[in-house]
C-alpha cells in the first residue's frame, strides 16, 4: 500500500489520530502585517518650517545659482500662498494671467483636499519669481501647467519629484529641517503668525486660512507650540 502525504497547520489540533499509511508535513501560516500585534508601519516624518530669514535666503540663493527657476518659483509661490503641494502643481499660467501680458489680482482655486474656494493676492516677489522662470524658459502658453514636467507634452512634474527636489535641496544646504513638500506651507503658516505676532486676530485667521479645527492645531502646525515649550523648559533648567 502507497503512503499518502497530506499537509497540516501548525495551529491545527485534532483529535483524531491519522491513519499509518499517512505522512504529514507542517506548513507554515502566513499572517497579514495588519494581524501581527506590535508591528506598525513607520509614520512618516513631519515637515518642518524654515525658522530663519537667513535660511530662507540660503534656499532662493540655491535655487538661483544653480539656474532652477522652476524649483525656485514653486519655492516662492509656495511660501506665499500656502497652498498644499498638490493645489501648487495644478496652477497654470492661466491662474496667474489674463492674457500675455496683464497680471490677475488674485489667484483663485478650489482646494482638491477642501473643495474649498481659496484666493490668494499675486505679491509682487511672486510676479518676480514668475517673471525670471518664463524669461529663461523662452515664454509660455496661457493652457501651461506652471510648474511643467520635462515628460510629457503639457504635465506638471509629480508629488515625488517635488519632495526629491526639497529634500536634496536641505541635505547639500545642510539644514535642519525635514524638508518634504509639506514644509512650503508650514513655512508660510509660521511666518504669517511671526509677521501678526501683535494682532490678537492673526492666529483665528490663520486658523480659517488654513482650514483648521481648533487654535491649538493651527499652533502645532507651524511649530510654534513646540517651539514655546522648549523656550519654557530651557528658562527653568537656567535656575538650578
Amino acid at each position: 500500500m502507497q503512503a499518502q502525504i497530506s499537509f497540516y497547520d501548525l495551529n491545527f489540533e485534532s483529535s483524531e489520530k491519522p491513519p499509518d499509511n499517512v505522512i504529514k508535513f507542517p506548513t507554515k501560516k502566513f499572517f497579514k502585517t495588519s494581524e501581527i500585534r506590535g508591528i506598525d508601519k513607520p509614520k512618516p516624518k513631519p515637515a518642518d518650517s524654515v525658522k530663519t530669514l537667513e535660511e530662507i535666503e540660503k534656499i532662493k540663493k540655491y535655487f538661483l545659482d544653480r539656474k532652477e527657476y522652476r524649483n525656485y518659483c514653486l519655492f516662492i509661490i509656495g511660501i506665499t500662498t500656502g497652498y498644499r503641494i498638490g493645489d501648487l502643481l495644478r496652477l497654470k499660467f492661466s491662474d496667474v494671467f489674463k492674457d500675455y501680458g496683464t497680471w490677475k489680482r488674485e489667484i483663485d482655486i478650489i482646494e482638491r483636499k477642501t473643495k474649498k474656494r481659496r484666493t490668494m493676492p499675486i505679491s509682487e516677489n511672486m510676479k518676480t519669481a514668475i517673471n525670471l522662470y518664463v524669461k529663461n524658459k523662452g515664454g509660455f502658453l496661457l493652457s501651461e501647467y506652471i510648474f511643467k514636467s520635462r515628460k510629457g507634452e503639457n504635465s506638471s512634474i509629480d508629488k515625488s519629484s517635488a519632495r526629491k527636489i526639497f529634500n536634496n535641496m536641505a541635505i547639500d544646504l545642510n539644514l535642519p529641517y525635514h524638508c518634504s513638500t509639506h514644509f512650503l506651507r508650514k513655512t508660510f503658516a509660521y511666518w504669517f503668525l511671526q509677521i501678526h505676532k501683535n494682532d490678537m486676530s492673526a492666529l483665528a485667521t490663520l486658523q480659517d486660512i488654513l482650514n483648521h479645527s481648533s487654535e491649538k492645531m493651527t499652533l502645532k502646525y507651524c511649530g510654534i507650540e513646540k517651539e514655546k515649550k522648549e523656550t519654557m523648559l530651557k528658562s527653568l533648567s537656567e535656575l538650578w
